[in-house]
């Protein structure tokens, strides 16, 4: 996979209405170059969004803006980060976890810690909603329900997260997904940039984004979006993470999380 390395601020995109609204199985998002472009652009996915070249536009969907949170309380937060203790994350186990039971073990996919936020939490909590309120709408055309209490994650020198999407899971037999859980859109928001590796890696994409800090990724938590956080090679990677519910689709689960935090 090519590493793209393009850091323009991704808020001049048009919208992107392209939030997956079905709950039933859907086929493994594996166009060939030569396939019309899912963007609806015209041109083939190998010429537009699944583009090889060096240098392009980041694929329909996907969003970063860079230095969107002020660099001063950016490297606070990151030298509060260092400070505080974390615990080894857990990942959903996906044979016992039902959409209203979400069972997590540890799992070799992802080496990662969840920082403890301490008397700082209500404050990320916040800096998260606003994000959301900001941005959803703007690159989406959407309103959220609801996102999930934002985890403050650590990835120290060998840490990874193997390639998975965030909302849906994979019949290997049909080659089917299905949504297992209420993700319609991934926020990621990146505290520090002073470590080698980490990479964000769009495999059905061929596309990467090397993460600089105070900059907040969005893109759709649907499996064309499959992703992996890359092997921290040198120094801690610093990164928030939450996951929101667009209002109005049919949820998978009967309540929300119990980690839901409501947009009024």
């Amino acid at each position: 996979m090519p590493h793209n390395m393009t850091h323009q601020n991704m808020s001049k995109q048009k919208p992107a209405p392209m939030i997956i609204e079905s709950s039933e199985p859907v086929p493994d998002f594996n166009p060939s170059g030569n396939d019309p472009c899912y963007c609806g652009s015209g041109k083939s996915f190998g010429e537009c969004c699944g583009s090889t070249r060096a240098v392009r536009p980041p694929p329909y969907g996907l969003f970063m803006f860079e230095n969107y949170v002020d660099p001063e309380l950016v490297k606070d937060l990151t030298a509060y980060a260092n400070r505080m203790d974390g615990q080894r994350l857990m990942v959903i186990d996906n044979k016992q976890s039902t959409p209203d039971n979400i069972v997590k073990v540890e799992d070799k996919r992802r080496v990662a810690e969840r920082v403890d936020m301490g008397v700082r939490r209500q404050e990320i909590i916040d800096i998260v909603r606003s994000t959301y309120v900001d941005l959803a709408a703007k690159c989406y055309g959407k309103a959220l329900d609801w996102f999930e209490s934002p985890d403050l994650m650590r990835y120290w020198e060998g840490g990874f997260y193997l390639r998975h999407a965030d909302s849906e899971n994979i019949n290997p037999e049909t080659r089917t997904w299905s949504k297992v859980i209420d993700r319609d859109i991934s926020m990621l928001f990146y505290l520090n940039e002073d470590y080698e590796g980490g990479e964000l890696s769009f495999y059905k994409l061929n596309y990467q984004i090397r993460p600089r800090a105070g900059a907040v990724v969005l893109f759709p938590s649907d499996q064309r979006f499959l992703h992996q956080a890359e092997t921290v090679k040198k120094g801690v990677r610093y990164a928030i993470v939450s996951w929101a519910s667009v209002k109005g689709i049919k949820k998978v689960a009967q309540k929300p999380p119990e980690n839901a935090i409501f947009i009024k």
